[in-house]
């Protein structure tokens, strides 16, 4: 079952069956060569929504749940470092390693950590080197 989670689309795009949503096949570290802080993030968004990426203009952030269920010690991959992370290698290596999520507290953000699980609250302005994995809902066909 677990072999069939994702599915790369082809087109930039990797289907997630799991958790029912597609994901961007790389972060917004590989798309721009910067780190993001929170609200730089909600820029990179809206751009890709106005570029229609992959034909979609419902892009962005994961959810707590969404990021966490990319961890899995099972998983091997590098980060831009070329250090391991526990990542999908469906992938593209060579990411930030993390992802800043929706879930906000007062003026911190939640942000997960693929080489080694941590969920962390750093500021909403800080450019520790975070990046963003976008996300977006897939329709289900209903049976």
């Amino acid at each position: 079952m677990a072999d069939d989670r994702f599915v790369d689309n082809g087109n930039g795009t990797i289907t997630d069956n799991q958790m029912k949503v597609m994901w961007k096949k790389i972060d917004s570290f590989q798309d721009t060569k910067k780190w993001l802080n929170w609200f730089k993030g909600q820029d990179y968004v809206e751009i890709t929504n106005m570029e229609r990426f992959a034909g979609c203009e419902d892009w962005r952030y994961p959810t707590e749940e969404e990021a966490w269920s990319l961890f899995d010690l099972s998983y091997k991959n590098t980060d831009k470092y070329g250090d391991e992370i526990y990542l999908h290698s469906i992938f593209e290596p060579g990411s930030a390693g993390t992802t800043w999520t929706l879930e906000e507290r007062d003026s911190s953000a939640l942000v997960v950590q693929y080489e080694d699980g941590m969920k962390v609250w750093p500021s909403k302005y800080a450019h520790l080197n975070m990046a963003y994995r976008m996300v977006r809902p897939i329709k289900v066909a209903s049976v």
